[in-house]
């Protein structure tokens, strides 16, 4: 068995789509964390991760920011993936000519619409807006591409003027309507609201983007999900603006293992995706990060150590190989006996039940002196016990 989550999990019934598209935003919200920057080299290998792990689309990043931008967003188009290549537009002929010059399959072409943002961004009336904003779409579906409206701030937007937006955007034959919450500040329950108001009235796809400025990006999409949204902004590591973006392993694995909802991705090769985001982004991954934090799979405690050497799942979810990384047992104050004979056993050091004891005192003296117990610690440790 290689999970074990709770039995109350089944006794709920879920209401999921039968296809979830995520398109991944790392090369793009997430290059828009302050202090990131992706060279074009790094946006391929991700962007072959990506595609590795199954994700349906790769938002590859804002081809008008720079010339370099643009040809980073080309060669990834260009690159053979089976994920679709898509990048961000401003509602301007510009912006989407410059993704027609970078080899995208589609657009997401965006604009703020709450009363807030429309009165520090643009000072123009609602209805011209609007105008400016499905001239963008009919511009990009004129020239064959996949064409996804996206309102930034929708959910500090009042109901009547998202459905209206979103019901000419359906009209002028977008391909995907998204929900930005660009400030993480809607809750589960309130999204579900929202996602089923806007289903009442749209019939194209719906798409969720949220920030984690809550905590909440990762149910949100959970809830939106469970009414009619069936496309999910994602990025490695939740990295992107502020407190950033809904995490793509968080996600994947919650849905997976906690809704019986499989993406069908390789999720074994997690680990390692998050290994290279977090190096090439320069962001650590925090010890007690979900899922991919060095901590979920690193035991200390005695009690827990004993357990898990019989069998993993007595503290743990999911076992390490799932996301392709591995359990570690660590020494230290809260250490047992069973821990220190796994550390041994790994050493091929076989010793009587009294030396065992003995190491395990020695390993506690170690570590309230402030020691931290590595492998030359350890080493040390036998040497102080007789043992060669």
């Amino acid at each position: 068995m290689d999970r074990f989550v709770s039995v109350y999990n089944d006794e709920i019934e879920y209401n999921f789509p039968k296809k979830i598209n995520i398109y991944d935003t790392t090369l793009r919200d997430g290059e828009q964390t302050p202090d990131v920057y992706f060279s074009t080299d790094e946006k391929l290998d991700i962007a072959r991760k990506l595609d590795e792990l199954g994700v349906d689309q790769i938002e590859a990043g804002f081809p008008r920011v720079s010339e370099n931008e643009k040809q980073s967003v080309k060669k990834i188009a260009n690159e053979g993936l089976d994920a679709g290549i898509i990048c961000l537009t401003r509602t301007k002929k510009e912006d989407i000519d410059a993704a027609l010059d970078a080899d995208v399959d589609g657009i997401i072409t965006f604009m703020g619409l709450s009363d807030l943002h429309l009165d520090v961004k643009m000072n123009k009336p609602r209805d011209e807006v609007y105008e400016i904003c499905m001239n963008a779409i009919d511009y990009g579906k004129d020239h064959g591409l996949f064409v996804a409206f996206s309102a930034e701030d929708a959910t500090r937007t009042e109901l009547p003027k998202l459905l209206d937006i979103y019901s000419q955007a359906q009209e002028h034959k977008a391909d995907r309507i998204h929900i930005a919450d660009t400030t993480g500040s809607i809750n589960p329950e309130a999204m579900k609201y929202l996602v089923s108001e806007i289903k009442k009235h749209i019939n194209v796809e719906i798409a969720l983007h949220c920030h984690n400025d809550f905590g909440m990006a990762v149910p949100n999409c959970i809830s939106g999900l469970q009414v009619g949204a069936s496309a999910i902004s994602t990025t490695v590591n939740g990295i992107g603006e502020r407190a950033g973006n809904t995490s793509l392993e968080e996600l994947t694995m919650a849905l997976k293992l906690l809704y019986n909802k499989d993406l069908g991705f390789k999720t074994e090769i997690i680990n390692e995706l998050s290994q290279m985001v977090s190096k090439y982004s320069q962001i650590p991954i925090a010890y007690n990060k979900p899922i991919v934090g060095n901590n979920i799979f690193r035991h200390e405690s005695g009690i827990h150590v004993d357990a898990i050497v019989k069998n993993p799942l007595a503290y743990e979810p999911f076992i390490p190989e799932m996301i392709g990384t591995k359990r570690q047992i660590v020494l230290g104050k809260h250490s047992g006996k069973a821990a220190v004979a796994e550390k041994l056993d790994t050493l091929k050091i076989k010793v009587d039940d009294a030396k065992l004891l003995e190491i395990v005192n020695l390993v506690k003296e170690e570590r309230e002196r402030g020691e931290l117990i590595t492998n030359e610690k350890f080493n040390e440790i036998l040497k102080k016990a007789d043992i060669q």
